[in-house]
């Protein structure tokens, strides 16, 4: 019978997998459905108004990224957009801006359905239909969540009224494993089932959004709508220890630091923690220094030609399946702006509050925006994994020490398991943040220790078939779940 591995941040989302799978879903029709279901179903962490990218890899077809990341919004906006600055204590501390004039054009939806439609064999109304099943009643609250709202919650999620009802008891934060209900969410996914992603970028769902997020200050307009399109991207490649390494490419930053990293790690001819913090270190200083935020395409391709890691010609899921397929999905809201449209029970992205990620960048309308995301897929003959992983810029680091490790010879479970190291960058100069486990003595930076294993690093998901075997492990940083299902 055959099998497809997945996973993800919970036991819902490898249920929807499963579902699908079951009816003779592919591998992307299980993927598509288990990132549609962690976004609407990890609050804060998610939502189903952001957006992300898709990395297939299937026998007999070459190799794609699929863009559904947020665009800048503001075709024909006249006004001033509404936001509020908010500080919360999440990573040490963070300010973002949020509220309706903190929403970019969100991309999700377009870019599951363009999937479904280049690869699946599951109705895109089915597929629906297994998302919206699993939020009608509601569903438990995860860990994870219950600890990002636990700091964001009060500040961010509060002031919407159908928000702070989903997520609270009156003015108690909801538990963990407690019931957490979006009132109208599972009509606006039967909805979009029913009538294609259309009706959200060009129909009568876009319209209610629109009116809705323009009544509170927002600049999303029915024109921002109406010209988003989802886009296919051939993918970066780069080699290591054998294995071709498939990555997001520009405009999102977060493939070109990866492949940086990689390179500098396959170069050294070493694979150890000094070699990674190193390796991490010149690839965010090439970021920073090197990578134009106005254009991010032009100049990210330049440092890949520089490098010789390109011609100049030219909340996460993975899964993998038996017949050599493998897609990794990564996709986010942000910090989340706390705005539900009025009976869409969707909460929505506050991408153009993200202050690291947009200041010093010209807001383009229909632009899209830079983005850390990097879900990738290694092959090597008859093997291939799918790995991706949350955790703004330490998704990078996460990523190239699981795949580092991987291409080593270690399992995957082990790989993603194993200690992480993050450079990180501020008044203090260059200091690397580090799990316990790793030896880092001589390394000309100081370390920050932490106590144990942190979803500060991230939370790897990994699917692959190697040896002929199907594997899949969910990072335990972020409790997630794993399973290989049959179809």
């Amino acid at each position: 019978m055959p099998q497809i591995a997945v996973s993800g941040p919970s036991r819902l989302v490898i249920d929807a997998a499963e579902k699908i799978a079951s009816v003779g879903g592919s591998v992307v029709d299980a993927a598509v459905a288990a990132a549609l279901t962690a976004m609407c179903t990890e609050p804060g962490v998610c939502g189903p108004g952001g957006g992300g990218f898709i990395t297939i890899n299937l026998p007999d077809h070459s190799p794609v990224v699929i863009d559904g990341y947020m665009a800048y919004p503001g075709l024909g906006f006249e006004g001033e957009a509404q936001l509020r600055r908010v500080t919360m204590e999440y990573g040490g501390g963070v300010t973002t801006l949020v509220g309706a004039g903190s929403v970019a054009v969100p991309g999700a939806f377009a870019a599951m359905e363009k999937a479904s439609q280049m690869f699946g064999a599951a109705p895109w109304q089915e597929l629906m239909e297994v998302v919206a099943s699993t939020v009608e009643e509601g569903f438990p609250l995860s860990p994870s969540c219950r600890l990002y709202l636990t700091d964001s919650g009060p500040a961010i999620f509060s002031e919407d009224p159908v928000a702070r009802q989903a997520l609270y008891d009156g003015g108690r934060l909801r538990d963990a494993g407690e019931t957490v209900v979006f009132p109208g969410l599972a009509d606006t996914l039967r909805w979009i089932g029913a009538e294609g992603a259309d009706v959200f970028y060009r129909g009568e769902l876009g319209r209610r959004i629109v009116a809705d997020l323009t009544e509170r200050g927002g600049c999303l307009t029915l024109e921002d709508l109406a010209s988003y399109r989802a886009i296919a991207r051939r993918p970066l490649s780069v080699e290591l220890a054998g294995w071709n390494i498939e990555i997001n490419p520009p405009p999102a930053v977060g493939g070109v630091t990866m492949a940086l990293a990689l390179a500098d790690i396959a170069a050294a001819g070493k694979n150890t923690p000094h070699v990674w913090a190193e390796a991490l270190v010149d690839a965010f200083r090439v970021r920073t220094e090197e990578l134009d935020s106005d254009d991010l395409e032009g100049s990210g391709r330049e440092v890949l030609i520089r490098r010789g890691l390109l011609s100049p010609s030219t909340i996460t899921v993975a899964a993998a399946d038996d017949a050599d397929g493998a897609v990794a999905a990564t996709f986010s809201a942000g910090y989340g702006s706390g705005v539900i449209p009025a009976g869409t029970g969707m909460l929505m992205n506050n991408s153009l509050g993200e202050l690291e990620l947009v200041e010093g960048i010209t807001p383009t309308p229909g632009k899209r925006m830079l983005s850390n995301m990097a879900p990738s897929i290694a092959r090597r003959g008859a093997d291939v994994v799918a790995v991706g992983s949350p955790g703004a810029d330490r998704i990078t680091s996460a990523l190239v020490v699981t795949l580092a490790r991987h291409q080593a010879g270690e399992g995957l479970e082990a790989a993603i398991d194993h200690p992480r190291v993050h450079p990180e960058f501020g008044e203090w100069g260059v200091r690397i943040a580090a799990e316990p486990g790793l030896s880092l003595e001589g390394l000309p930076y100081p370390v920050r220790w932490f106590d144990g294993p942190h979803m500060y690093f991230g939370g790897t998901n990994g699917a692959g078939l190697v040896g002929g075997e199907l594997h899949a492990h969910a990072d335990p940083r972020r409790h997630g779940v794993a399973k290989v299902l049959s179809r």
